[in-house]
């Protein structure tokens, strides 16, 4: 009998159900993987299981690290394991949609934002349990003398600014507006959700290391040599904020070159050059300085409380001749002074009672608020900061770094994402665009550290207008294409392709201190190696760069870019705004579907410390009291 109209397979009326009444098909997620040599590999594995009577199509809107490249997609069903494959956007859905339509199963994977994902799974048969399994590399970063990582388990609500405008073409509980015309793929049905997480993640970082979590109690097994195994201490967890794991003792980034070549094939490397351009004779730079913190819905509970305690640190790390400005926003935003102040003992005070006045609620404007810190940053002849606080829950994210970028030529950005559910991607975007830093603040890490170390970074000595040049060998598609300043004591990254192995140099050029600056480095591109992860690495960097840039063309320029992006997606097998990973899964007889299954999707948990969680409130009621306009 076709399990499809089979009537004698009744839906359980105890499992987990949606608002709508309808049984949740996702059972559960587990993270697995190892972390070594400064990156991790890792898994992300989500069960499905059908418990209505007829076929049905899962839906699931998931996060994964705005940096980390996805580098594998694949499904387990019936017993058999199926490998997906890249391909354009479009193409990718079309093959989906006509295996669907046709009684196969299919899955399909599609970015929405670099940080936010949509995986839907067709044709799950009832009673069948369906396992998608997601991979993705990530560089780590050294912070505070410990390698951090840090994985995100839920798409939080964010502010959408705006008006109503344009179809809907997703599931989410937003409307599509102006502003954000994907608004409804960004923004799942919160609800009280009872799958959880596990995690399994091995350590080999070739010393003993000490690692610990402020986010979840955890277990650490050691194993043979230096490995150490990572568990939750209660095995299963919710899905209700990013999963922060440290280790401490781990060996800093080191400079030098790795290679990843296969002999007769092109290769991939990555140079790290850790500058060393202290100059204790050098007078510190004055500096202007605008402060803007977030003070919207979503920074309600402990949010708020960080960022204040933060800012507060953060006044105290300036110096006799630095200006400065504080400037509050949520639905709209307030200074505490119409113009830059000098730092002395009363306009701290002033600041302190500016900043212990503050108090969350109401939506998430934040791009005026930037622009008018950028404003107020006019003097080209000292050093121009601005420092934001915020937990990053927007959903235009691209034009706020954009504007800010393009408004503030010579003002840096240093971000700090506060909170138990940071939106990274657009914190590290503004920094990374502006020529600044990011730091992330999970409660119950050090703020003081994390301040400590965005100041010190913020007057540290720097190589601006850097041009990178090889000789004697021949590189190509160079990530970043355009190298960032050298700061020193902070590793310097450069990614690239090569066709044939050789030995040449790489020479820095550029300006310290109005003072031309040169450096030069050894390389040598290896014959043959191995560094996996290393070619995802790089394909997914480039393919960031190259879609940042295709937002200022328009016309045949525009296309072209498409087709680079989707060209470049697919060759090397990861995941793009403009390329979706595919994977079919053939039936045969009774387990071949009949009709259109109906889409299920998956509600997510509110975050924790989420104020707006900590009582009974209907999901748009939320949204609602986010758009709150801001008193005073």
């Amino acid at each position: 009998m076709n399990p499809s109209t089979d009537v004698s397979h009744p839906a359980p009326m105890s499992c987990l159900r949606s608002s709508e009444g309808r049984p949740v098909p996702l059972l559960g997620v587990s993270l697995s993987g190892d972390v070594m040599g400064g990156a991790a590999r890792l898994v992300v594995r989500q069960r499905y299981r059908n418990e209505e009577r007829r076929p049905i199509e899962a839906i699931y809107t998931f996060p994964l690290p705005s940096e980390a490249s996805i580098a594998g997609f694949a499904m387990e069903c019936a017993g058999r394991r199926l490998e997906g494959e890249v391909k354009e956007r479009e193409e990718a859905f079309r093959a989906y949609d006509e295996a669907i339509s046709t009684g196969h199963g299919a899955a399909l994977l599609d970015e929405e934002r670099r940080n936010v994902f949509t995986a839907s799974v067709g044709n799950l048969l009832p009673g069948e349990e369906t396992v998608v399994e997601v991979a993705f590399v990530q560089a780590l970063k050294a912070d505070e003398g410990a390698l951090r990582l840090m994985v995100p388990t839920l798409v939080a609500p964010r502010y959408i600014p705006g008006a109503p405008q344009g179809d809907r073409t997703g599931h989410g509980v937003q409307e599509p507006t102006d502003a954000v015309p994907d608004a409804d793929r960004i923004s799942p049905e919160i609800a009280r959700v009872d799958y959880g997480i596990t995690v399994d993640i091995v350590f080999d970082l070739g010393r003993e290391v000490a690692i610990e979590s402020p986010s979840h109690a955890i277990e650490v097994r050691r194993e043979e040599g230096h490995r150490q195994r990572v568990s939750l201490r209660n095995d299963r967890a919710a899905l209700d904020r990013d999963i922060v794991l440290l280790a401490a003792g781990a060996p800093g980034v080191q400079a030098g070159l790795v290679c990843d070549r296969r002999p007769g094939e092109e290769g991939t490397f990555a140079l790290t050059v850790v500058p060393d351009l202290f100059d204790a004779k050098r007078a510190a730079a004055r500096r202007d300085v605008v402060f803007v913190v977030d003070v919207s819905g979503s920074m309600q509970g402990e949010s708020i409380d960080q960022a204040k305690r933060a800012l507060r640190l953060c006044l105290r790390h300036l110096a006799e001749g630095d200006r400065f400005g504080v400037i509050a926003f949520s639905n709209d935003f307030r200074a505490m002074e119409p113009a830059l102040a000098p730092f002395t003992q009363r306009t701290l005070e002033r600041a302190d009672a500016f900043v212990a006045g503050l108090a969350a609620h109401g939506g998430t404007e934040m791009l005026g608020p930037l622009l008018a810190a950028a404003g107020m940053l006019g003097d080209a002849e000292r050093d121009r900061l601005i420092v934001l606080l915020t937990d990053g829950q927007v959903g235009n994210e691209a034009e706020i770094v954009d504007s800010v970028a393009e408004a503030g030529k010579g003002v840096r950005v240093y971000t700090f994402g506060i909170g138990t559910n940071v939106s990274e991607l657009l914190v590290n975007d503004l920094a990374r665009r502006t020529q600044g830093a990011a730091e992330l603040i999970h409660p119950g890490e050090r703020i003081d550290e994390k301040v400590t170390a965005q100041f010190a970074r913020a007057t540290a000595v720097r190589v601006a207008g850097v041009t990178a040049r090889f000789e004697g060998v021949d590189v190509g598609e160079l990530a970043p294409a355009e190298p960032p300043a050298l700061v020193d004591g902070e590793p310097w990254v450069l990614h690239g392709r090569y066709g044939a192995p050789g030995v040449g140099r790489l020479q820095l050029r550029g300006s310290l201190r109005g003072e031309s600056f040169y450096l030069e480095v050894p390389v040598e591109l290896a014959a043959e190696a191995s560094r996996p992860g290393l070619e995802a690495l790089w394909a997914g960097a480039r393919v960031r760069e190259l879609e940042e840039s295709e937002r200022g063309l328009s016309g045949k320029r525009a296309e072209a870019m498409h087709k680079r992006i989707v060209e470049l997606a697919v060759r090397h097998r990861v995941a793009s705004k403009h390329a979706s990973f595919v994977v079919i899964e053939r039936r045969t007889g009774e387990r071949r579907a009949h009709g259109q299954p109906e889409a299920r999707p998956v509600p997510v948990s509110a975050p924790a410390g989420w104020g707006m969680s900590s009582r009974p409130v209907a999901p748009m009621a939320a949204f609602a009291a986010m758009a709150a306009p801001m008193a005073g």
